[in-house]
C-alpha cells in the first residue's frame, strides 16, 4: 500500500501533458525565433534569439551566452510583450524556486562591508518577437 501511495503521485505527474507555447493558435516550442530583450533592472536593449520550452524561455545572447526565464504567460496574445523572470546564473525549476549561483559582490572575506540593496525590477524581462 505504501507503494502504491508514492508510486501513483508520480504516475500522475509523469502522465500530466506539457502544456506548450502558443502564438495565434500555433505551437512555438523548440522554435529559434529572433527577438530583442528588454531587462528592466538596468534598462538594456538586447537584440537575441529565442527558443520556448513549456512556460519556460531561453534568450541567447549574441556572446554566447544564456539565459532561462519562466513566463508569465503561457498563450501569448502580443508578440511585442512577452514577459518574464528569470536572473543570471539561475535556472527557474518551478513556480517557487530557482537552482544556480548567486552572483554578489559581498562575498565572505570581501572588502565591501555594506548591505546592498536588492533592486526589485532585478530579474524581469520583456521580450519582442521579431
Amino acid at each position: 500500500m505504501k507503494v502504491l501511495g508514492l508510486v501513483l503521485p508520480v504516475l500522475l505527474l509523469l502522465g500530466t501533458p506539457a502544456m506548450a507555447v502558443e502564438l495565434k493558435g500555433q505551437n512555438i516550442d523548440g522554435q529559434k525565433l529572433p527577438a530583442k530583450a528588454y531587462y528592466y533592472a538596468t534598462g538594456g536593449v538586447y537584440k537575441v534569439q529565442v527558443s520556448f520550452h513549456n512556460k519556460r524561455a531561453i534568450i541567447y545572447f549574441a556572446d554566447g551566452n544564456q539565459i532561462t526565464i519562466k513566463l508569465n504567460q503561457q498563450v501569448i496574445t502580443d508578440s511585442n510583450d512577452i514577459e518574464g523572470f528569470g536572473k543570471l546564473g539561475q535556472y527557474p525549476v518551478n513556480n517557487t524556486f530557482n537552482v544556480g549561483l548567486v552572483y554578489s559582490n559581498d562575498w565572505p572575506g570581501s572588502s565591501s562591508g555594506q548591505l546592498q540593496q536588492s533592486n526589485p525590477l532585478e530579474g524581469f524581462w520583456k521580450i519582442s518577437l521579431e
